[in-house]
């Protein structure tokens, strides 16, 4: 399955670091193993790719990462107590980085949270990621 996955630069991050698109680059080919952070429990699983969509300053797709796990519950962060492990796929996040799908070219253009990407929509991002 393939989900949408929103970071807002700035204020929302993997494993706590940075989230501008260039940084997010070069995680993928530095630290490209990173745990992610949920609010709600979602039924991602192992196996499953996360498009990274940028909420600003421009609105667009520019990384993809493979999902290793299910959701896991932590204590002590009540604003997202869900944790996963995923790993940037770097050839793929390059090609999205040069070449990102912007969010008006999805069906889905006003995402909430994590939600799965529309199988009308897959295609593209596949494309973009020479996946």
């Amino acid at each position: 399955m393939d989900w949408l996955f929103i970071v807002k630069p700035g204020t929302d991050s993997a494993g706590g670091g940075s989230s501008a698109k260039d940084d997010m680059l070069a995680l993928a080919g530095t630290e490209p193993r990173r745990e992610w952070c949920l609010s709600r429990w979602r039924r991602v699983t192992a196996g499953d790719r996360l498009w990274i969509y940028f909420a600003s300053p421009v609105r667009e797709i520019a990384a993809v990462a493979d999902i290793e796990d299910e959701p896991y519950e932590v204590s002590g962060s009540p604003r997202q107590p869900w944790k996963f492990t995923a790993t940037l796929n770097l050839d793929a996040t390059r090609r999205l980085h040069r070449d990102p799908v912007p969010l008006h070219a999805l069906s889905n253009r006003n995402p909430q949270g994590v939600t799965r990407v529309k199988d009308c929509d897959l295609h593209l991002l596949l494309e973009h990621a020479g996946l």
